[in-house]
């Protein structure tokens, strides 16, 4: 049964599984993903998760969402889990400073953009699901009720592990998935970024916030990731560390700064900087 569990992940999207037949007939099965709407812009989200590129592009900065994305299945799913991370870690940078009304966003994002993008995997894994959970936790937020919001999240967090350890099962070398799909958040971090901006003023306070928590969980990601064997080496480590500290200063706060301190372009260059040092693990 696992072996065969293994040859339906590996079949969507990736033209690894030994029988085409297969892989053909799982990919036809992805194309029915319903569609969402990102409430918050109202930007459409029908990726195809039958590992295809999506013509249909979306607008904004949920174009990330609807480009495609990674054809590998698996780093989606990895990226999809660290974005939600990403927002609810940024989520709770902005309750920490009292700030729920502004926190609320980062909390309903996960089910409206990102939840319905994993649903099929979740289910087809036999994962626990946490869609009920997001939606509990994004209500605590706006009752502005921090013990409820502790409790709701701890549910959240438990089940986001257990899928994502799930899911790990089936990359292999598990560093080198890890790895692709931190620098898929940080693509998605600059996309957001440059949503953020209009004539270089900040007007998109939630996407340069849903910006700063995915470089925040893609550098931990790294991090943990270059602890693990095949060790980084020295010198490629601290190349990465010194591009992400001049990353991180784009986001001196949770909340942006008058002036953005570095523009997309520079973002661009750190973050291939990022993936040239970090290339060793995704061989």
């Amino acid at each position: 049964m696992a072996k065969f569990t293994r040859k339906l992940w590996v079949g969507i999207g990736v033209a690894t599984v030994a029988s085409a037949s297969m892989a053909q007939g799982i990919g036809a099965q992805d194309v029915d993903h319903d569609e969402m709407e990102h409430k918050a812009h109202g930007a459409p989200l029908p990726p195809a998760l039958n590992g295809g590129a999506n013509l249909n592009s979306g607008e904004g900065g949920e174009a990330y969402l609807t480009d495609g994305g990674p054809t590998d299945t698996r780093v989606r799913f990895y990226r999809d889990i660290e974005l939600t991370r990403g927002h609810l870690l940024v989520g709770q940078q902005l309750i920490d400073l009292e700030l729920w009304d502004e926190a609320l966003p980062h909390f309903l994002h996960p089910t409206e953009e990102l939840y319905g993008l994993m649903e099929k995997y979740i289910k087809l894994h036999n994962m626990r699901p946490f869609g009920r959970e997001l939606k509990a936790l994004a209500q605590t937020v706006k009752a502005k009720r921090k013990g409820a919001y502790e409790r709701a999240l701890k549910p959240v967090e438990q089940r986001i592990d257990a899928a994502l350890g799930t899911a790990k099962t089936f990359m292999r070398p598990e560093q080198r998935f890890v790895v692709q799909s931190a620098i898929e958040v940080l693509r998605s971090a600059q996309s957001e970024y440059a949503e953020s901006m209009e004539n270089g003023v900040f007007v998109k306070p939630v996407e340069y916030q849903d910006s700063r928590g995915f470089v925040w969980r893609a550098e931990r990601v790294i991090e943990e990731a270059a602890a693990g064997p095949p060790l980084l080496d020295a010198d490629s480590l601290a190349k990465v560390r010194a591009a992400f500290g001049k990353l991180k200063a784009a986001w001196p706060a949770p909340l942006p700064p008058p002036k953005p301190a570095l523009d997309v372009g520079e973002m661009s260059a750190l973050i291939s900087q990022i993936e040239l040092h970090t290339s060793s693990m995704t061989r």
